[in-house]
């Protein structure tokens, strides 16, 4: 219900030029406001009109006005203004920006209603909340036609992906000063804001996080702080593709020694994988159960505050390679080995970071039994057609996509070998250039051909590897090559951040990473942090860790060897 509530009111301000409903919890019933000062109410008022204006008014779009200045000089007016002061201030902000021309005639055509998707609520631009001028104002604005945005705070590229590399960066800034914190807050609130195309499916309210994040932001005094608190905000979107780029800030808060070792985890506890270094008296197969003395359940979740999870039970990619390492050098661990639990001392090392999957050397073999096996990682450009001459002969294949593909045409290259026609396998959301927060959706097909491919026809049993490691453009390939007619997906849940990255320069030039194109089923259906599901359910175990075996693998060899035993009968 609140997606198509979303979509009736957005739809409305492209018909319309907006509606005049009255915002829940910016008018008459102040619920969630109620809660703060009169100063951080008229900051996130600041900040929902300097961004909304900041991605549709001409002034900015053209480069004529520096939308930063422009925030930074009302910062302290609205903040020490009255509550019924502050509408018109920015009234007269607004018409001090000048006239809506765009300097062009020439117009977007907007795709038809069942190609949209709406994932921004503009229903507080009223007049309960902004006065009648005001809002007023915002409701001047239609879509945005097709301008030159070599200026703009953001262009897209040729696929779509917001390009924010005209924000400007500030070198010995002073991260005591409060208007420059609220200004790299509320560029990471509005990028998001209008770029973001998943947030019906948060647990949180993204208006309610930016009254949160205000008065956290103005309580910091350091660049350590303000980064933190991006961090914490940006967690909330629960998306794996978020990150901030500062590993100086990242390696303050996590230690500077690192166990030398890997996590994975099985059997729903977290295991050692693999050890590193003869001195380090840990095993593969022990079970962590305490850093020092903390539960290491909770130092995982201490680390969800800052690292964007899909959820509670997905951490492996984003908080494995952060835990097991301390301050300390000597760091104990508490484990079960063997049935009985044991106190390890472990050397720590020093600017190491572990719990990152070791790839393998080689793009390609064929097993025993006649079974290619397919290492995404490896591949290099233009290899696929090699190795499936190669693989002709063979009684089956296996595509590791617990690997990140290394073949940016992987997804088209290879799938052209295991589909006998075209068929729809995604279902991609871009951004709108014309009204901002609104995506718009496109099919793309598998099985495709790529220039100069001439495939055959792979008629054998085809599986295809994932788990929680599956991310971002892995996944999108294990959906191109899972509509083949004999393949089979085996496995366990991928980690669900399909799309791609963009990124956003925060002020000192660190960046915010995050998603800003959806990527759902081809009938629609959501992949985002849930992930895609296999046909065969396989998980690793502690005993198997231990015996160093890889069951995912095994099971896929299996089921290959069972298809052709039941085929050739």
């Amino acid at each position: 219900m609140k997606k198509i509530a979303r979509l009736v009111a957005v739809l409305l301000c492209i018909c319309m030029l907006f509606t005049s409903c009255a915002p829940v919890g910016t008018s008459g019933e102040k619920t969630a406001d109620s809660e703060y000062s009169q100063e951080v109410q008229n900051l996130e008022k600041l900040c929902k009109v300097w961004g909304y204006t900041k991605y549709n008014h001409p002034a900015f779009l053209l480069g004529q006005k520096d939308w930063d200045e422009e925030l930074l000089n009302l910062i302290p007016v609205v903040s020490d203004a009255k509550e019924d002061e502050v509408n018109d201030i920015l009234h007269e902000w607004f018409v001090s920006l000048g006239e809506l021309d765009y300097a062009t005639s020439r117009k977007r055509v907007l795709p038809s209603e069942d190609q949209l998707i709406v994932c921004v609520d503009t229903s507080w631009i009223s007049s309960d909340y902004l006065g009648e001028n005001l809002s007023a104002d915002l409701q001047q604005f239609g879509p945005i036609p097709d301008i030159d945005r070599d200026k703009a705070p953001v262009s897209f590229n040729t696929i779509r992906v917001p390009d924010f590399s005209n924000e400007k960066t500030y070198e010995n800034l002073d991260y005591s000063d409060q208007n420059y914190r609220l200004l790299g807050l509320f560029r990471v609130w509005n990028a998001l804001e209008y770029h973001f195309p998943y947030f019906d499916i948060m647990d949180e309210d993204w208006n309610d996080l930016l009254l949160k994040y205000i008065p956290e932001m103005m309580e910091g005094s350091d660049l350590e702080s303000f980064e933190l608190t991006i961090m914490k905000l940006t967690a909330h979107l629960h998306d794996a593709h978020v990150t901030v780029t500062d590993e100086e800030t990242i390696n303050r808060m996590l230690g500077k020694y690192a166990v030398p070792a890997d996590l994975i985890r099985a059997d729903g506890k977290f295991v050692i994988k693999q050890v590193y270094g003869a001195d380090c008296p840990l095993q593969a197969g022990d079970v962590v159960l305490k850093q020092d003395d903390q539960l290491i359940e909770d130092v995982a979740a201490y680390f969800t505050q800052y690292f964007s999870v899909p959820n509670e039970e997905k951490l492996e990619n984003k908080i494995f390679p952060f835990l097991l390492r301390s301050d300390n050098q000597m760091i104990s661990l508490t484990v079960l080995r063997d049935g009985k639990e044991e106190i390890v001392h472990v050397k720590g090392v020093q600017n190491m970071m572990y719990s990152i999957k070791q790839q393998p050397l080689t793009s390609h073999e064929i097993l025993e039994g006649n079974i290619g096996l397919i290492n995404p990682s490896a591949l290099k450009a233009g290899e696929i057609d090699t190795i499936m001459q190669e693989f002709r002969t063979t009684d089956g294949m296996i595509v590791d996509l617990r690997q990140y593909p290394s073949d940016i045409n992987l997804q088209f290259t290879l799938a052209a070998y295991l589909k006998k026609t075209y068929s729809p396998f995604v279902t991609i959301a871009y951004p709108s250039e014309s009204v901002p927060g609104i995506m718009c959706k496109q099919q793309n097909k598998s099985g495709m051909m790529m220039p100069g491919q001439e495939p055959y026809y792979y008629d054998k049993p085809v599986v295809i590897l994932i788990n929680e490691t599956t991310q971002s453009y892995a996944e999108y390939t294990t959906m191109s090559l899972r509509t083949g007619e004999n393949a089979t997906v085996l496995g366990n849940n991928s980690i669900g951040a399909d799309g791609n990255i963009t990124y956003l320069p925060l002020l000192n030039g660190n960046e915010l990473t995050f998603t800003s194109l959806g990527v759902y089923t081809p009938d629609g259906g959501q992949t985002q942090r849930i992930g895609l599901s296999p046909d065969i359910e396989v998980y690793p175990t502690v005993e198997g860790i231990k015996e160093g075996r890889d069951e995912l693998k095994e099971a896929a060899i299996a089921y290959i060897q069972e298809q052709n035993v039941t085929k050739a009968e």
